[in-house]
């Protein structure tokens, strides 16, 4: 019986052994990585003249707001709503009735006084006469010469008030301090004017340039002036493109003419100005516009294609490069400016360096790679 027992189960356990034996499934050979094969791009020094692209609104090269400078009321408007006037064009005239009767009253002044003047000299010369053979006495000579002068500097007065009523009867024909396009009349005939009003009467824009003022933080200010001062040419003129507010580029090159010398506190920024030739009216003051200020002369960058880049989750840029083993390295990069499907290597590569193009969701550093293709930068000058 025991044997018995002692067979059944040793049958099991064989039993078990070659069961156990049929499940084994083989393990798996370890088999080497494959090298990934990418296209690389050998970058070399490309010459370029970059720019820096800021907002802009456009300021009319003059603009002036007319105001009378005497009082009364307006007989005429003389001029066409938006049309252009020449600088001395009359645009308004105000009722001159009074500022003529001051002008007739001050003639007549000045002729009374003329007259007092010519019977003082008279009367100076014969005193003078009478002194000489010493038949009047030194006192009533010194009377007689000082009413002349008395006399000759109420001619003056006189005549400095003929010049004043003249001066504000022409004050009546509101003239155009400039020559340009004239805006909408804010007064009618029969409307009251007051001298040093407040409120002007209407404005003249010249337009034939225009001025393009842009803002530019300070710090990127300051990397701007370096460049300036680098520049072999310190007297090269900066040429200003200037995007309209659909997107096109204005056909009229500016050149920049101004940089503020004040930081506005509110914003950190710096006014730039440039000016643009305007012949055709297409720049109207107060236009948003985007101008491109391009850098004082070209120089030789390090230029990548933008899908070679990749992103940390932290947005810090670099690229895999391809070292002489045939190794992937990844570089960190400071990029510069966008020029077209590229972005401009301030640092982080050099000159030589093979850029790896394509299959970079498989690449990370020290993988061995094998390179299909490898093609040289463009090196084009853009002046």
């Amino acid at each position: 019986m025991i044997l018995s027992r002692t067979f059944k189960f040793s049958f099991v356990f064989i039993l078990l052994l070659v069961m156990s034996g049929c499940n084994e499934k083989p393990r798996m050979e370890h088999r080497p990585p494959q090298n990934i094969h990418v296209d690389t791009l050998t970058i070399a020094p490309t010459r370029l003249r970059l720019s820096t692209e800021l907002p802009g609104r456009v300021v009319a090269f003059k603009k002036a707001e007319v105001r009378p400078q005497v009082t009364g009321i307006i007989q005429n408007r003389l001029y066409l709503e938006g049309s252009h006037v020449k600088a001395g064009d009359v645009l308004y005239q105000i009722d001159p009735t009074v500022y003529q009767s001051n002008v007739n009253s001050a003639q007549a002044q000045l002729k009374k006084a003329q007259s007092n003047k010519d019977i003082a000299e008279k009367e100076l010369k014969r005193y003078t006469n009478l002194l000489h053979k010493k038949l009047t006495s030194q006192q009533s000579y010194d009377e007689a010469n000082s009413t002349y002068l008395q006399a000759k500097a109420e001619v003056a007065i006189r005549q400095a008030d003929l010049d004043y009523a003249n001066i504000e009867l022409s004050y009546t024909k509101i003239k155009a301090p400039i020559s340009g396009q004239v805006g909408f009349s804010k007064v009618s005939e029969g409307s009251l004017l007051t001298a040093g009003q407040g409120d002007y009467l209407t404005t003249i824009i010249q337009t034939d340039n225009v001025y393009v003022d842009m803002k530019q933080s300070s710090v990127e200010l300051y990397k701007l002036q370096q460049e300036f001062k680098s520049a072999v040419n310190k007297k090269a003129t900066v040429p200003v493109s200037i995007k309209l507010e659909d997107g096109s580029v204005y056909d009229k090159q500016g050149q920049l003419q101004f940089v503020g010398t004040l930081v506005e506190g509110s914003t950190g920024t710096v006014t730039l100005r440039a000016i643009a030739p305007n012949p055709d009216n297409t720049l109207l003051a107060g236009m948003y516009v985007r101008a491109e200020i391009a850098m004082p002369e070209a120089r030789d960058y390090l230029v990548i294609p933008q899908s070679s880049v990749v992103r940390s989750q932290s947005g810090e840029p670099s690229v895999f490069v391809v070292s002489e083993d045939n190794k992937t390295q990844k570089h960190t990069v400071v990029l510069g400016n966008e020029v077209a499907n590229g972005w401009v290597v301030k640092e982080g590569l050099k000159a030589g360096d093979k850029v790896i193009l394509n299959n970079l969701t498989n690449i990370r550093a020290n993988l061995s790679v094998i390179i299909d293709s490898d093609t040289q930068s463009n090196s084009t000058a853009q002046d």
